[in-house]
C-alpha cells in the first residue's frame, strides 16, 4: 500500500469510493469509462454494505472481469462442413 500524506478523495454517486488523486488519474488512463465503473462500485458498496481494502485495485479487477475476451466467435463454414 502506498504511503502518502494526501488524503483520499471521495468519488462515486454516494461518495464512498476513496481514491488518491494520482490513483484516479492512472485509472482514467487505463480504463475507458472509469467514472461509470466508479459509480457502479459506489452503488454496490451502498446497497450491499461491502468494504474493500483498496478501491483502485477493486476497480481494476472489475474492469478486467467485464472486458470481452476475444470478440465475436467466427461461425463461418464451408459447404459440406458441420459445426
Amino acid at each position: 500500500m502506498r504511503e502518502s500524506k494526501e488524503a483520499p478523495a471521495a468519488f462515486g454517486k454516494y461518495g464512498n469510493v476513496f481514491l488518491l488523486q494520482d490513483e484516479y488519474e492512472e485509472l482514467k488512463k487505463e480504463i475507458p469509462g472509469i467514472d461509470r465503473l466508479i459509480d457502479e462500485l459506489s452503488g454496490y458498496i451502498k446497497s450491499e454494505g461491502k468494504q474493500y481494502a483498496d478501491h483502485a485495485a477493486t476497480l481494476r479487477r472489475w474492469y478486467e472481469r467485464e472486458k470481452p475476451t476475444k470478440g465475436i466467435p467466427d461461425y463461418t463454414y464451408k459447404e459440406g462442413e458441420s459445426l
